[in-house]
């Protein structure tokens, strides 16, 4: 009966610390999952894109009236030659999405990444487009991010983009997806 015990306290154990393995490849998984790469024959290359993150609440602390709080949006993806990647991309483009009644940003901003609460990587300029509609305007605004930069994301334990005088802070799974894609930079 005591060897009956000792195995069945055995294969509950191993089957506990398969569960917990499980969850943590679920959890590249899933930032895996949030990633496609689609290839051009016709143009012949591929873009990878990340899906789209909502970044909202990072500025509603700016604006009292929540009606007026800005919507903004990153969209992150890179493109190289051929279905295959053989060597490594040098840069990716960050798309900020910014949806408001009123212009927000009304020129380009200067990006910076915060990473680990202590270094700051100036990244440069962003380049600024909008499309005002009736009832509200968007605000295109899109930097280049060179390669060492998004390794330096990579390896980063918490992360803090400066748009302009904005500061956006990502979550878990936003880093965790960020690391994804910065993964996929090279062969």
């Amino acid at each position: 009966m005591r060897i009956f015990k000792c195995t069945l306290s055995l294969i509950v154990l191993l089957g506990s610390l398969g569960v917990v393995a499980a969850q943590g490849d679920k959890s590249q998984s899933k930032a895996a999952s949030h990633i496609k790469a689609k290839y051009e024959k016709s143009k012949d290359r591929t873009t990878v894109t990340l899906k789209s993150m909502d970044l909202g609440g990072a500025m509603t602390r700016e604006v009292s009236n929540l009606g007026q709080a800005t919507q903004l949006t990153l969209d992150v993806s890179f493109t190289y030659p051929g279905e295959q990647i053989t060597k490594p991309v040098e840069s990716l483009t960050m798309k900020f999405t910014s949806r408001a009644r009123y212009p927000v940003f009304q020129r380009g901003q200067n990006l910076m990444a915060v990473v680990d609460d202590q270094n700051a990587i100036p990244i440069g300029d962003t380049a600024y487009k909008s499309d005002a509609q009736t009832f509200y305007t968007d605000e295109i605004l899109s930097a280049q991010v060179p390669r060492e930069i998004m390794e330096r994301i990579r390896t980063a334990k918490s992360l803090k983009l400066f748009l302009g005088n904005r500061e956006i802070s990502f979550r878990t799974e936003q880093l965790a997806d960020l690391r994804e894609i910065a993964a996929r930079m090279s062969p």
